[in-house]
């Protein structure tokens, strides 16, 4: 067995305080990231170029199958190498109740908006490569089915312990209107050891409920006004659904008894100097998911 990092949140820590000290003496704008106020759905957008973020991610729940109350958590690193060309590292740990933390893996993505705004239902391509332990528990998507082990043999134990697969998601994103955005995502996911195929997908929208009077979309970064502190930009509403939807091994389903399906709603607060701070929940609704999850992150966004 890989051998657990004792206290992984002080490192965390660390991590977090240098990046904000860092992020302090950068010039911080407001960009419009892809998951707009959802932890899940992604829609078109994507930041300026230029655009860097960080962000820490933090879930609390219990676990689907002995209930153990556990926390998990995310630190992302994103930058708009383009305005239309965005990539991230991910780093991923997780701590049960009772037990060490641990260290999970990394993730790389990468994703590609095709056409200007404007296009109704703005399709971006989707990569990310995932080098994790099977144990992880940050929920990032729901993909697959709960009975793919069923017919295996009796005894047979299932020994693998590190995950390598290759994610790709076709994002469909559409302005409903200045506040409404709509986001569908498809999503196919490669087991690169066996080369089995597991499918899910996830839909939601983000409403902006406050919008600071004079803080146009993309116009709020010039001159001191930027600067401004934590005066509240913008609070947004999301709302997201997400699931399994089979395999190419028992064959595509949505069904309860066979799948995670989850639902959330959350609330995103963005500061006029590059701060966001995201709060909500993912609800199972199926016997295999996970009954809740709190979620939660913080954020900066700097050019």
């Amino acid at each position: 067995m890989p051998p657990k990092l004792r206290s992984p949140g002080v490192a965390w820590i660390r991590i977090l305080t240098i990046a904000a000290a860092a992020l302090g003496l950068g010039h911080a704008g407001q960009a419009f990231a892809g998951n707009g106020a959802n932890f899940v759905v992604y829609d078109h957008h994507t930041e300026d170029k230029g655009t860097t973020e960080i962000k820490v991610f933090n879930d609390l729940g219990r676990t689907s199958d002995s209930n153990t109350r556990y926390n998990a958590q995310l630190i992302e690193f994103e930058h708009a190498i383009t305005d239309q060309w965005v990539a991230a590292l991910y780093l991923e740990s997780h701590k049960e109740h009772g037990e060490d933390g641990q260290f999970d893996g990394v993730r790389l993505e990468s994703r590609y908006r095709l056409f200007d705004y404007g296009t109704p239902f703005n399709p971006v391509v989707y990569v990310e490569y995932t080098d994790k332990k099977e144990s992880a528990l940050f929920i990032t998507d729901a993909v697959g089915r709960t009975d793919e082990h069923e017919s295996s043999p009796p005894g047979h134990v299932e020994a693998k312990e590190r995950e390598h697969e290759i994610e790709m998601k076709l994002i469909l994103g559409h302005d409903v209107s200045d506040r409404l955005r709509l986001g569908v995502n498809g999503i196919a996911e490669v087991n690169l050891k066996s080369g089995d195929l597991a499918f899910g997908y996830a839909a939601g929208l983000t409403y902006t409920l406050y919008e600071k009077e004079g803080g146009e979309k993309g116009e709020r970064v010039a001159g001191d006004h930027a600067r401004a502190g934590f005066d509240i930009a913008e609070v947004k509403l999301g709302v997201e659904l997400f699931g399994g939807a089979g395999d190419n091994v028992k064959g595509l389903t949505l069904e309860g008894s066979k799948t995670q399906q989850y639902a959330g709603i959350n609330l995103k607060t963005e500061f006029s100097n590059g701060a966001q701070v995201m709060l909500g929940g993912a609800f199972g609704l199926t016997p295999d998911s996970r009954d809740a999850v709190f979620r939660a992150s913080v954020g900066w966004e700097f050019e």
